[in-house]
């Protein structure tokens, strides 16, 4: 079983080590990594190995990379949820919307989605602010902010493990001074769940597709 989780985690997205500065070229030669008699095992995704019964699990992609897989949940904490790639790259959650992605090169180190969440809980409407934090190539954190607004994409079929679950398709498109990206959301009608979302990370791998495997 132990086993079976490893070769899970090790098909996941393991690009957690790759710097902005490294060739598209890389992540062929990663393919060819990802094999569970080549383990490249993070001490933490070790642990998370060991625990009993396994942890919630998140099926994830990035669409422009071709590269997809399973991250395990870490911890939950006031809310936000960590999850973990096998080589300890890590997604940071808030009410289904993500606020950061360590590990994957220039990825999103911090943001404020906040009104984005509230207009998708249905608490609020029209145009919002969110703000993203980058670390650049100085090391040094780039703050950005964008103007956001939303439109129903109307109802779409999201098969979750074979099953067929009716959503709400929610379209968010947002333009800064410098960069301008759209998220997509799957959402269930009545709770407002988001069911499986595409999410903007930044210019270097682009959007991460996100579902999450029922328990």
């Amino acid at each position: 079983m132990r086993r079976h989780l490893i070769t899970y985690l090790l098909a996941g997205l393991t690009a957690g080590l790759l710097s902005c500065g490294e060739a598209r070229d890389d992540f062929d030669l990663l393919r060819g990594a990802l094999s569970p008699d080549v383990p490249r095992f993070h001490p933490r995704a070790n642990a998370l190995a060991a625990i009993r019964p396994i942890p919630p699990r998140l099926e994830v992609g990035f669409p422009s990379r071709d590269l997809s897989g399973v991250m395990l949940l870490e911890t939950t904490r006031n809310g936000v949820d960590t999850w973990l790639t096998a080589d300890g790259a890590t997604i940071t959650l808030e009410d289904g919307l993500l606020t950061s992605a360590k590990g994957f090169g220039s990825g999103l180190a911090a943001s404020d989605v906040s009104q984005s969440a509230a207009v998708l809980r249905g608490a609020r409407s029209g145009p919002v602010t969110r703000f993203h934090s980058f670390l650049n190539g100085n090391d040094e954190i780039e703050l950005r902010a964008y103007r956001c607004a939303f439109q129903s994409l109307g109802q779409d079929e999201v098969f979750v493990q074979g099953l067929g679950v009716n959503t709400l398709k929610i379209k968010e498109n947002c333009y800064g001074t410098s960069s301008q990206f759209s998220n997509l959301y799957w959402l269930r009608p009545q709770s407002r769940e988001i069911v499986q979302s595409l999410q903007w990370t930044g210019d270097f791998l682009g959007s991460l597709m996100m579902k999450r495997v029922p328990e």
